[in-house]
């Protein structure tokens, strides 16, 4: 395990947002089809920065720009999985007015006991502009 802890940091008020993580749970009934319950859970802080290319994609009835976030966080943010039976569908992630799905998880207990980092990519046709 690495020597550094960086807890204090990823916890700073000067670095972490706030955003809300809407939880998927997928049942498949007896007969074949799938339903879906959400559970949201607001309030939660991690700091939230851009991630990969945000370029713009051009088509001839549209333009759409690719918009990605890494977030890094005590909540235990998870992708497809399944557990104890049940199956997940990936989390969605609400920061400033837009929905983000988990793309990847990295388990960074290793750096800082209890977070995970993911790479989040957004699910919305037309994303909110950046407020400045």
């Amino acid at each position: 395990m690495p020597m550094i802890n960086l807890t204090v940091a990823l916890t700073s008020p000067m670095l972490c947002d706030s955003f809300s993580v809407i939880r998927r749970t997928e049942t498949v009934g007896t007969n074949g089809r799938s339903t879906v319950a959400t559970q949201t859970f607001n309030g939660l802080y991690g700091p939230v920065k851009p991630a990969d290319a945000n370029d713009l994609r051009r088509y001839p009835d549209m333009d759409v720009t690719d918009k990605t976030i890494t977030v890094t966080t005590a909540f235990a943010l998870r992708g497809e999985s399944e557990t104890a039976g049940s199956e997940f569908k990936p989390d969605i992630v609400v920061w400033n007015g837009d929905n983000f799905i988990v793309r990847h998880v990295e388990d960074w207990s290793n750096f800082v006991p209890g977070f995970v980092r993911a790479i989040c990519t957004s699910t919305d046709l037309v994303d909110a502009p950046p407020k400045g």
